[in-house]
């Protein structure tokens, strides 16, 4: 019985996540001083995004490191791979690195909004 219940609700689950666009998790989004594009809290919800699409995680690293050890400046790059192409976003430049990854993840967000791929 509890069985038949837990496979009704997946089910159900199943359906739900069909019918609700990863977009609605995509609010909080603000252009920062300087111009750039940012979303609040933008690695989380890309990651929410590529689970919500059955798309492997998304995977960071640093393309650019520079700067004295008292004034670095990172920029980093995130790659998801989805079923039609391997997309690859650079954000802006930050001080720090996990400031670079929602960086990027922001523009990784949003370019995928503009390509309808969400």
């Amino acid at each position: 019985k509890d069985i038949a219940r837990l496979e009704a609700a997946k089910a159900a689950l199943h359906k739900l996540e069909r019918l609700l666009p990863a977009t609605t998790m995509i609010r909080d989004c603000y252009v920062g001083i300087d111009g750039t594009f940012e979303v609040e809290a933008a690695k989380q919800k890309l990651y929410a995004i590529c689970g919500i699409k059955k798309w492997p995680k998304p995977v960071y690293s640093i393309v650019k490191d520079e700067g004295t050890p008292q004034d670095k400046k990172f920029v980093t790059a995130v790659q998801i791979a989805t079923p039609s192409a391997t997309l690859q976003m650079s954000g802006d430049e930050k001080s720090r690195v996990k400031d670079a990854e929602n960086s990027a993840a922001s523009l990784m967000i949003r370019a995928l909004q503009q390509h309808k791929y969400v």
